[in-house]
């Protein structure tokens, strides 16, 4: 495909100020291959994440206005530099950090835990995929298979990854049982992924919209670390919410791991009850490409069930923004650019 003229637009949902509730929808220049190993995803879906809530509401990270927020994207490569051509026409997602490059973690596969990060796909540095186009380096590039939908690749590309290095982090010490706080995307797929290795879990969701999706799909769910059935081997936080904290440190037996998949700030924190278990307690930034891979692997063979997806224009973001804040999406909400509803892509 012939480079875009450079007067060409996009549609783009842009964050103008932060903090703000809303997105202002805006024609902004269509991105091209700037190097050679630089690709432009046609967006068909992006997935919003919890993290872009925090980001709007002046919680997380402070990426410079104008800002095209959406670190979940999916789409079809439809222009690229001279050394990333074999990717054209190819269905795709996107791996969202990039580091340094040199350092240890880096050189490891490992450059979201780079200490000179550089930028965040769609959270900090580079715009993401709340737009009809966005540009990419190749070598962040992961395939979708053709068995998965736009909407549930989405659902995948980061609450996925983080879901597959929480479980594999929680079953490092081999546990029996592992109870998940929080039921929404990300607790869902933790819940299945647990499923899939024959580990009993429990999981904790007060939101009777999402207790019950998971209850049809046969998962034991309670409504508070109090009511389960303690103590565990390995707790999993995917709330990001400072009260569960305590509750579920005491869920937890002797040398349990308590994964941090959601985190938050904690003004009284008892680490006696750490000590006296020596429990471990292990962070979680999002996870790796084989993460990533793994789990698009089971979703497109069918081994899990993912999260039920809710759709939106990229017109009506702000409606989706709302119904998020207002807990109202059972499952995953998933942005679509205007012109890809329109072509049924």
């Amino acid at each position: 495909m012939g480079a875009t003229p450079a007067t060409a637009t996009m549609r783009a949902a842009v964050a103008t100020s932060i903090p703000s509730e809303r997105l202002e929808l805006a024609d902004v220049a269509r991105p091209t291959p700037e190097a050679d190993d630089d690709v432009v995803l046609r967006v068909h879906a992006c997935g919003i994440c919890g993290t872009d809530l925090h980001v709007l509401a002046g919680e997380s990270y402070r990426p410079e206005t104008p800002f095209v927020l959406g670190h979940e994207p999916v789409g079809v490569v439809v222009d690229a530099g001279a050394g990333a051509r074999a990717w054209l026409d190819r269905r795709a997602t996107i791996t969202l950090f990039t580091g340094e490059g040199s350092c240890e973690a880096c050189r490891a596969g490992d450059e979201r835990l780079c200490p000179g990060l550089v930028s965040i796909t769609g959270v900090l540095g580079e715009w993401g995929g709340y737009a009809e186009y966005l540009r990419v380096k190749a070598h962040h590039l992961v395939e979708v298979p053709e068995s998965l939908s736009w909407a549930d690749a989405a659902s995948l590309v980061d609450g996925g990854a983080t879901a597959a290095n929480s479980v594999r982090v929680a079953l490092t010490r081999e546990p029996r049982r592992v109870l998940v706080l929080g039921g929404g995307p990300i607790g869902h797929l933790c819940a299945e992924l647990l499923r899939v290795h024959g580990v009993a879990v429990q999981v904790v969701e007060p939101n009777p919209l999402r207790r019950e999706v998971l209850r049809d799909i046969g998962h034991d769910v309670v409504t508070s670390a109090e009511d389960a059935g303690a103590p565990v081997d390995a707790v999993i936080d995917c709330t990001g919410v400072p009260s569960v904290l305590a509750p579920g440190l005491q869920a937890l037996g002797p040398h349990g791991t308590y994964v941090l998949a959601g985190y938050a700030r904690v003004p009284d924190v008892d680490f006696a009850v750490v000590s006296r278990k020596e429990a471990d307690i292990r962070g979680i930034r999002s996870g790796r490409r084989e993460d990533l891979e793994s789990i698009i692997a089971l979703a497109a063979d069918q081994r899990i069930r993912l999260p039920e997806t809710v759709a939106w224009r990229l017109s009506g973001v702000n409606d989706a923004l709302t119904a998020l804040r207002a807990r109202q999406v059972p499952g995953k909400a998933v942005i679509v650019p205007d012109s890809v509803w329109k072509d049924g892509a």
